[in-house]
């Protein structure tokens, strides 16, 4: 049953608006769509089907065959559920068009068709696809050019890459109109992951471009859902008291008020659970400092605040102050990087150091001809001492190799010679037998860019009409440099009493996330006390030292603080290798630094340790 509209003439702000999170990331959990729109009253949906890591992916789908390019996941979700979804009048906005989006929005139309669901108006957003824009500089040069997002001194004309394709990141306004003129599902490519939630508030709200507040809010309640079961309970550090039954977590929910303050909460027979502390971890990741940047509005988010309700399960967002956004939007740029392969090895038992150094040896010098643009030989793990069994005293090596060209790193190059090894390696010497992944597969190279957003075209397309939709031209300078300070009152750590060294995760929640090549990690704490203890523990050369071998000096760290969490939080510039599609890291998206970090011992006050986060 619906909740009661409360409307009177002009007078009374409707009531919120409820929108369900149905993915979190491509090929997520295929019947949540159908649990999200069964299980409890909706008045829309949403997904967030892309990521940087799968626009590369679908830019080479697309190269080997231009009618695909679109997250299939989609399209079997919404034949599983689109005669409830047109029974309950339920509004749909999805970012599955990835780089093929009219070819989604007509199957799309397909399976309305088939269900007899052929009324539904179902229209689609166009423009953020750039890629006649990337590979032509005289168009480039006719938008104003493309600058790197994070070092604007390089520009895309001068990438030693071939561009092969691009996207823009497109607002929330060209799925309003669409919405305005009757679309019951909307289409979209490359938006940014909040867009959906902001057009469905400003559509039900009938806010304004300047509605500034109101959009920041709706920002952030589109950043808090758009990663599915991370607010209901997982890649949380704080899991341990919640493990008993804790099994398929159902998905968020955000309940928008015309003031753009949001409730998150999740269908009452869901598993898992939703309290401010899972909240403020989701709120942490990927973000990139205090100013959210987004087409329709800056937000400030440094005085959010996550506040637990009287309920169960029902968690009040406030606080985020809007304001005009910069003309520009980010963009991504994508190139054909190479081909790539690689192997895993095994080594157990002792002198494992010795072991490392004689296969590296080995691998080295049988590679010493190839024209590898890249060799990486990584130890991941490390051994129990008297092993309880072979696999807790076992670690891996991981040996991947990059070639401009397919036969740079062809099998007769690569598998070949490591399979020719295997009679003269270490002593124990196993490795996975699974030889697909010596097979050379391509990759891409990602440029992250800025692109001037009132410069581009955007439309909405219906089967019978196109809608263009003009930028309402109020805008604002970007933000420039982001701020970075220590705590404004450091307090000496001696004052705390007497510490005992332990893993900092006993007393530090913390999550990380990636934005192209950068790492973000937010720790927050339980309490005011020990949130002053660790806004004066994590200093900038504190997270370096943390970090340890992983830092470079070519990497740029970043600090700020958000106060009303109780959070620190840092952004690591240049840290991930060059960021998913293409690095070598094996956490090539930056979610285990977090854990990572926590697990680094710090002298802790023993006073915060009666209650400890996580056990070593």
């Amino acid at each position: 049953m619906a909740p009661a509209a409360t409307m009177s003439a002009n007078t009374e702000p409707k009531r919120p608006l409820i929108i369900g999170n149905v993915a979190g990331a491509m090929e997520d959990c295929p019947y949540a769509m159908h649990r999200m729109v069964t299980e409890g009253y909706l008045d829309a949906i949403t997904g967030d089907w892309l990521s940087e890591l799968n626009i590369a992916w679908n830019a080479i789908r697309k190269h080997e065959d231009p009618t695909k390019g679109y997250e299939v996941g989609f399209l079997e979700q919404l034949d599983d559920c689109i005669d409830i979804i047109a029974e309950k009048k339920i509004k749909l906005v999805s970012n599955a068009g990835a780089l093929n989006t009219p070819e989604c929005a007509k199957k799309t139309r397909e399976i309305c068709e088939k269900h007899g669901q052929g009324h539904l108006k179902i229209a689609y957003v166009e423009g953020d696809d750039i890629s006649d824009i990337v590979v032509d500089p005289t168009k480039q040069k006719d938008i104003g050019g493309i600058v790197h997002l994070d070092h604007p001194e390089r520009k895309l004309e001068a990438w030693d890459r071939k561009p092969y394709c691009g996207v823009a990141y497109f607002g929330a306004w060209g799925i309003v109109e669409a919405l305005k003129n009757g679309a019951d599902i909307v289409i979209c490519g490359r938006v940014t992951d909040a867009s959906p939630v902001i057009a469905l508030a400003a559509w039900w709200h009938n806010w304004s471009y300047e509605s500034w507040n109101e959009l920041a809010g709706a920002l952030i309640a589109g950043h808090l859902i758009e990663c599915g079961p991370y607010v209901t309970g997982a890649n949380f550090s704080g899991v341990r008291p919640h493990l008993d039954g804790l099994v398929d977590l159902g998905f968020p929910i955000a309940e928008i008020s015309h003031d753009g303050t949001t409730v998150i909460t999740k269908h009452p027979g869901a598993a898992g659970y939703v309290d401010e502390m899972n909240v403020r971890a989701q709120f942490l990741y990927e973000i990139q400092g205090t100013k959210y940047i987004n087409p329709d509005v800056l937000a400030d988010i440094e005085n959010v605040k996550i506040e637990n309700t009287n309920k169960k399960d029902r968690v009040r967002i406030s606080g985020a102050v809007g304001s005009p956004p910069p003309p520009t939007t980010k963009a991504i740029v994508v190139a054909i990087g190479g081909y790539q392969a690689e192997a895993t090895f095994y080594m157990n038992g002792l002198d494992l150091d010795a072991k490392e150094q004689f296969m590296r040896q080995q691998l080295e010098y049988a590679f010493r001809n190839a024209n590898f643009s890249e060799l990486s030989i990584a130890r991941y793990g490390s051994a129990a001492v008297n092993p309880p069994n072979q696999a807790s005293g076992t670690v891996s090596l991981r040996v991947l190799v990059k070639g401009r060209n397919k036969e740079d790193v062809a099998e007769k190059v690569f598998r070949q010679h490591v399979y020719a090894l295997r009679m003269q390696f270490y002593a124990g010497y196993h490795m996975s037998l699974d030889f697909r992944t010596m097979i050379p597969k391509m990759f891409m190279e990602l440029f992250p860019g800025l692109v001037s957003y009132t410069r581009l075209p955007h439309r909405v397309v219906f089967p019978n009409k196109t809608i263009q939709i003009k930028h309402h031209g109020i805008t604002a300078p970007p933000p420039g440099q982001r701020p970075s300070a220590e705590t404004a009152e450091p307090v000496a750590l001696e004052t705390f009493g007497t510490t005992k060294r332990v893993p900092l995760g006993a007393v530090a929640h913390a999550r990380s996330g990636d934005k192209g090549d950068n790492c973000n990690v937010g720790f927050f704490a339980r309490n005011a006390e020990e949130y002053t203890w660790l806004q004066s523990f994590l200093t900038v050369p504190r997270i370096k030292d943390l970090i340890g071998e992983d830092y470079r000096p070519s990497v740029t760290v970043e600090r700020c603080e958000f106060p009303h969490i109780m959070a620190v939080h840092f952004r690591l510039l240049d840290f991930l290798g060059g960021g998913a599609a293409s690095s070598t890291r094996i956490d090539m998206l930056g979610k285990g630094v977090a854990e990572y970090l926590r697990s680094k011992l710090a002298d802790v006050p023993v006073k915060f340790l009666e209650n400890p986060i996580s056990l070593g």
